[in-house]
């Protein structure tokens, strides 16, 4: 067998693992939505949670990060607040965010020196569904779009999941009714590459207390969703905003519907919608920020075609010498370089857009199409770089 063919067998072996399990791991797809609390069990067979480790990956290659060792929290983590261990040894999470999503490992050790790992294994793989808007607050005839997106394990791609475990995100009316891309009133476009699909529409007046719900569904079940309602303002008749709905979440992590590929539970949450202002000034134009892990800080930028935007570089370094932008279009594409050591490099065709701000980041102007893709950044004297994802909305697609 030739090389090329051995490292393709053992990627589809290594992809098969992930997708259906391999042997000595119990699998469970979680999915909820921000701003819940959500328990995760380790199905253990140990009721000493002293054996118990937990472990978290977000990206296929990192390294793990040790939430709790030998049932002992680890206060190093930045969320080590919201995390407790349950009387059950599962892992509860509080006020989930898209920073928790990823691969939960639980493990548990017996032995007099807790040595001897106890198989199986519990990988529990948590989606977490978040939406926002491009406006908190508009006027009646103006615009509005609402991002909907799954937030998954990098180790396998959308594609693969909607595949595999069939996984659909949709959008629908106040009375349960999917929105399609034939009705005219809503454009609806989605990204399977990155579990993304939006919903814009121009508001009317009669909109008020009107609702759209974004759902996922894995084989045709819903697992969770989350419900915009429409507000008229209390400043002025004429204006209206998206705001989030109402929900109520159990205090106790435990009682909260956890939605495995076992049980089949749907739940409703409220969100933060994102301020998006748009402005000649490209350092005051916001942007949708998560943050990643293993010395990467993650943001998603939702743009229009035609605007400006400020990419932050998140730096710790106040001297842009130091300072250096990359950009990818395609994941395994040649990287480019935009801006070295704080100079802007002049041989590349958008290099009369750019510029760099003071904080170091990067400002584009009059946004288009080609310019989609991944930035990073990178200061040389320190091991965070800020990953930027520049999404760019035109027309009624989402160019990712």
């Amino acid at each position: 067998m030739s090389d090329e063919c051995r490292v393709c067998l053992l990627g589809l072996i290594f992809l098969s693992s992930l997708l259906t399990g391999v042997s000595g791991v119990d699998e469970t797809h979680v999915f909820i939505s921000s701003g819940e609390n959500v328990r995760l069990s380790c199905n253990n067979a140990l009721h000493d949670c002293n054996s118990t480790t937990w472990n978290y990956n977000r990206f296929r290659n990192s390294t793990a990060v040790e939430l709790i060792g030998l049932g002992i929290k680890k206060k190093n983590t930045e969320r080590h607040e919201r995390l407790s261990l349950g009387s059950d040894c599962s892992l509860n999470i509080r006020n989930i965010s898209t920073e928790d999503y990823g691969l939960y490992i639980c493990q548990q050790w017996t032995g007099v020196n807790r040595d001897q790992q106890q198989e199986p294994d519990a990988h529990v793989f948590l989606h977490v569904l978040h939406v926002s808007s491009s406006q908190t607050e508009i006027s009646a005839g103006l615009s509005v779009t609402l991002f909907c997106q799954l937030f998954s394990y990098t180790g396998v791609s959308c594609d693969d999941l909607i595949r595999s475990e069939r996984i659909q995100l949709f959008w629908v009316n106040q009375t349960g009714v999917k929105l399609t891309r034939s009705d005219s009133r809503y454009q609806i476009s989605s990204s399977s590459d990155h579990c993304i699909i939006t919903l814009t529409t121009t508001l009317l007046n009669e909109d008020d207390n009107r609702e759209w719900r974004c759902e996922v569904t894995q084989r045709d079940q819903v697992k969770t969703s989350v419900t915009y309602t429409v507000k008229s303002s209390a400043q002025s008749d004429s204006t209206t905003s998206v705001i989030p709905v109402n929900s109520t979440h159990s205090q106790d992590p435990s009682t909260t519907n956890t939605h495995t590929t076992k049980a089949q539970t749907n739940s409703t949450t409220s969100v933060i919608p994102v301020n998006s202002t748009h402005s000649q000034d490209p350092s005051t134009t916001n942007t949708h920020t998560t943050k990643g892990v293993s010395g990467v800080d993650e943001t998603h930028v939702f743009i229009s075609s035609g605007e400006n935007v400020r990419l932050s570089c998140n730096n710790t370094l106040h001297d842009c010498t130091s300072t250096t932008w990359n950009y990818n279009r395609f994941r395994d594409s040649a990287a480019v370089e935009l801006i070295r050591l704080g100079i802007k490099k002049k041989d590349t065709e958008s290099h009369e857009r750019l510029s760099l701000g003071s904080d170091c980041s990067l400002n584009i102007r009059n946004i288009s199409t080609e310019d989609y893709g991944s930035y990073t950044c990178r200061q040389y004297v320190n091991e965070t770089d800020a990953c930027v994802f520049l999404h760019v909305l035109h027309g009624n697609f989402i160019i990712m």
